[in-house]
């Protein structure tokens, strides 16, 4: 989450930079937005059923994590125009395909290592929703593997992300500058429209 914060933050200088508005961002439309909001639900839904330390733990938060995905990709087909829209969906898409094929999601102990985040709670499965690399891993590569270690009074926000992450964090940064930039027209009134498709009155 850290991460994508920081991402829409420079991707704000950024639009600012290339001449963009706040404003404009505001008048972003997105068709079914509120698929974002029942996708961000079944996940946290998944990832706080998978804490309870329930028999079913693991299976939980990996269907909260396929419902989510499906309500992303449904949200982007119906907004595909939008620039951006197709990496956040690949993003999503690639966190749950190796959550789902590992049952959670795995966390390299060296990059958990180098931003100084304790796994002992893996080491006693404590945490239904990640687990450590080893050799049963599948598909490590696209697993929690990247650290990212934040500065100063950042620090506490340091993380590890997956392949999918940077990639969903990449998307939303597309939109969000693009949606500043943006040229957007004006509506025009139907009777303008009209009178315009006429032509000038006959004399």
């Amino acid at each position: 989450m850290t991460v994508i914060l920081l991402v829409i933050i420079a991707a704000c200088l950024v639009g600012a930079a290339r001449g963009g508005s706040m404003h404009n961002l505001s008048q972003l439309e997105l068709v079914a937005w509120p698929l974002v909001f029942v996708a961000v639900a079944a996940q946290a839904a998944g990832a706080f059923a998978g804490s309870l330390g329930l028999s079913h733990a693991g299976t939980l938060y990996v269907l909260g994590m396929v419902a989510s995905a499906a309500l992303v990709v449904v949200f982007v087909a119906r907004n595909r125009g939008l620039p951006g829209m197709r990496l956040i969906a690949l993003g999503f898409l690639l966190n749950a395909l190796v959550v789902t094929v590992n049952g959670a999601m795995p966390v390299a102990q060296e990059a958990a290592d180098r931003v100084g985040i304790s796994t002992v709670g893996l080491y006693r499965h404590a945490d239904a929703k990640h687990e450590l690399i080893d050799g049963d891993t599948l598909l490590p590569d696209l697993a929690d593997v990247i650290p990212v270690p934040l500065p100063g009074p950042l620090a506490r926000g340091s993380n590890v992300v997956s392949v999918g992450d940077v990639v969903l964090a990449a998307g939303i940064g597309v939109l969000v500058v693009n949606a500043m930039v943006a040229v957007r027209r004006r509506r025009v009134p139907a009777h303008v429209r009209r009178a315009v498709a006429a032509g000038p009155p006959q004399r």
